[in-house]
């Protein structure tokens, strides 16, 4: 079995025969070419329903996978603005002189940009995923083995962060120091990249 990485956004996954995005579910076969979660729903009930006939529980599968992938926490959000100008001084302080070396005191081990085309996980810098120079998009993978993207929403005035924590199967590392570590990290990327403050972003109304 094979999985591939792409660029966020349904168009850029809806050509696979099972595919998803982080902010909302899943997408399986052909039929339904979105990610609205109605698709995944059968499909996950009769997984359940398969499951309890062999004397098992979604919970205890998901600990199988766990023990094969190991685990996988994730910390996602967004800021609004609505000045637009400003989501260009914010990448533009980011890009300039070179990519940061460290955020706080988390080390960035390589970065992909896919606005302007740069990704130094291959020798030749150049990124194997789609460039769009019309939106901002910046990976960095840090040293602990997280990975944040910064990116601007084409929709809405948003400026999201997607982030992810990855331990291997056998790390004794528990969720709660996983995700205590993963929030830390985070906030250091609002407060040395995003700087809320300095552009006008502001947070994530409480729902």
């Amino acid at each position: 079995k094979q999985w591939y990485q792409r660029r966020v956004g349904k168009q850029w996954y809806q050509r696979r025969v099972r595919g998803f995005e982080e902010s909302i579910g899943y997408m399986y076969g052909m039929n339904v070419l979105d990610k609205d979660g109605i698709s995944a729903g059968p499909i996950l009930s009769a997984k359940a329903v398969r499951l309890y006939s062999e004397g098992s529980t979604l919970a205890q599968f998901l600990e199988g996978l766990y023990g094969r992938y190991g685990r996988h926490i994730t910390n996602n959000s967004y800021y609004l603005c609505y000045q637009p100008e400003m989501f260009d001084r914010m990448f533009g302080e980011i890009r300039d002189g070179g990519y940061p070396k460290t955020v706080g005191k988390f080390k960035i081990s390589t970065v992909r940009d896919l606005t302007v085309g740069f990704d130094n996980n291959y020798p030749d810098n150049k990124p194997r995923l789609p460039v769009c120079p019309g939106s901002h998009m910046i990976t960095f993978t840090f040293e602990n083995g997280c990975v944040v993207t910064l990116r601007t929403s084409g929709t809405e005035p948003k400026i999201k962060y997607y982030s992810e924590i990855v331990r291997e199967a056998g790390n004794p590392a528990t969720d709660e120091e996983m995700r205590a570590e993963l929030w830390e990290l985070v906030s250091a990327v609002v407060e040395h990249l995003l700087q809320p403050a300095k552009f006008g972003l502001k947070p994530r109304p409480s729902e």
